[in-house]
């Protein structure tokens, strides 16, 4: 009898400590400044990606849109030059898109962070031209396969920016929310449909030109995260 007696009291005992146990682990996980840190939770079945992960889906995002980019400036020229790219030449630029340039020793000066937000910055800056392209190529006679080409690029470019986002946030860069600059563009109105032409077709132009740079930039990102 006290043999049985003493196995229950142990048993009972036992169940009481390992209770205690699951209370305490819940306590530390749950105080403030705890080191356990919270508790990951599975959140829409997306696995966790690497930064390897990450600029490489960039960069191949982001070499497609050059291939995008490439058939809208060719599409355009053909239907508006008749094949003549003489008005895509380098000498040829636009006044309002003059500021989006640099130097490629500015560029390589800036740091990781401040390049990939100024490349963003810059491609949202494109992001609104591309929109005017395509509204120009649409209200001309013709012209609906060039305006076709300038809205692939620009549902390219659209994937491409959730990829910098997301970029950001695994690189543990800081994430711009101000984009009052970018929304208080004014686009002067070409003094005529020659010179909005000539516009455009820089827009295209530079536009590619980008685009190859920011592949080149997450190229050599992505060598120092592999």
């Amino acid at each position: 009898m006290k043999s049985a007696a003493f196995n229950n009291f142990l048993s009972s005992f036992l169940a009481k400590v390992h209770v205690m146990k699951i209370l305490c682990v819940v306590l530390l996980l749950t105080l403030p400044g705890s080191r356990a840190g919270p508790v990951p939770t599975a959140t829409a079945g997306f696995p966790q990606q690497t930064p390897q992960d990450v600029l490489d889906n960039a960069r191949t995002l982001t070499a497609r849109l050059h291939e995008k980019a490439s058939a809208a400036y060719e599409a355009f020229i053909e239907d508006e030059f008749k094949g003549d790219s003489g008005c895509g030449a380098e000498q040829v630029t636009w006044t309002e898109l003059i500021n989006i340039r640099m130097t490629t020793l500015e560029w390589r000066n800036m740091g990781d962070e401040e390049r990939l937000q100024r490349l963003r910055r810059d491609l949202q800056v494109f992001g609104l031209y591309l929109q005017e392209v395509k509204i120009d190529e649409l209200d001309k006679d013709g012209h609906t396969h060039t305006a076709n080409k300038v809205d692939e690029t620009i549902q390219q470019l659209n994937g491409l920016m959730t990829a910098i986002a997301v970029t950001n946030n695994v690189l543990g860069f800081t994430s711009p929310t101000d984009t009052t600059g970018i929304q208080s563009i004014n686009f002067r109105d070409p003094e005529s449909e020659f010179a909005r032409s000539i516009r455009d077709c820089v827009v295209l132009r530079d536009f590619k030109v980008l685009v190859h740079r920011v592949h080149r930039d997450f190229t050599l990102l992505a060598s120092k995260y592999q």
